[in-house]
C-alpha cells in the first residue's frame, strides 16, 4: 500500500478520474443516490489517496469546517472490504490529520451503518440521526489528534 496525500492543485487528472470514479461508484450508484457526487469542498480539501499498485483502493478527503476538521468521502473499495483496509484508512486520515490540523477538534457525519466501526476509534455520536443525500447520517466527535 501507498499512501498519499494531496491538496486538489496537486492532483493529476489521473488521481482525480480514481477518486471521482470510485466515490461515485460508492455513494452514488452503490447507495442508489442522486446527488451531486464533485462539489466545491473537493477544491479546499486535502485528498487522501491509497494505491495498491496503480489502483485506488481507498480515499478520503479532510478539510476544515468553521472551528473543527473534518473528514469525508471515506470509502474503501468493494473488492477490499472486510480486509482491514478501513481500519488503515481512519489510522492515515488521524495521521493527515494530526501532521495537518493539529489538536482541531474533530466532527464528522458518519452514515449510520458505520457509527460503530468509528467508535473502535473513539468517535463519540452527537444528537439525531438525520437525512443526508437519502442516507440516514449521525454525527460524531472526537477531540483533536
Amino acid at each position: 500500500m501507498k499512501w498519499e496525500t494531496k491538496w486538489f492543485e496537486d492532483l493529476t487528472p489521473a488521481d482525480f478520474y480514481k477518486l471521482a470514479y470510485e466515490r461515485i461508484r460508492t455513494f452514488v450508484i452503490a447507495q442508489n443516490r442522486v446527488y451531486q457526487e464533485i462539489d466545491e469542498t473537493d477544491k479546499v480539501a486535502h485528498h487522501l489517496l491509497g494505491y495498491d499498485g496503480d489502483q485506488l483502493v481507498a480515499y478520503a478527503r479532510i478539510f476544515t469546517e468553521g472551528d473543527h476538521v473534518t473528514f469525508g468521502r471515506a470509502l474503501t473499495i468493494p473488492e477490499r472490504r472486510g480486509t482491514g483496509l478501513g481500519r488503515q484508512l481512519v489510522e492515515q486520515i488521524e495521521a493527515d490529520i494530526r501532521a495537518n490540523f493539529a489538536l482541531q477538534p474533530i466532527s464528522i457525519e458518519a452514515q449510520i451503518d458505520k457509527q460503530h466501526f468509528y467508535e473502535k476509534f473513539g468517535y463519540t455520536a452527537v444528537g439525531d440521526v438525520f437525512n443526508f443525500n437519502g442516507t440516514p447520517h449521525i454525527q460524531m466527535t472526537k477531540a483533536g489528534v
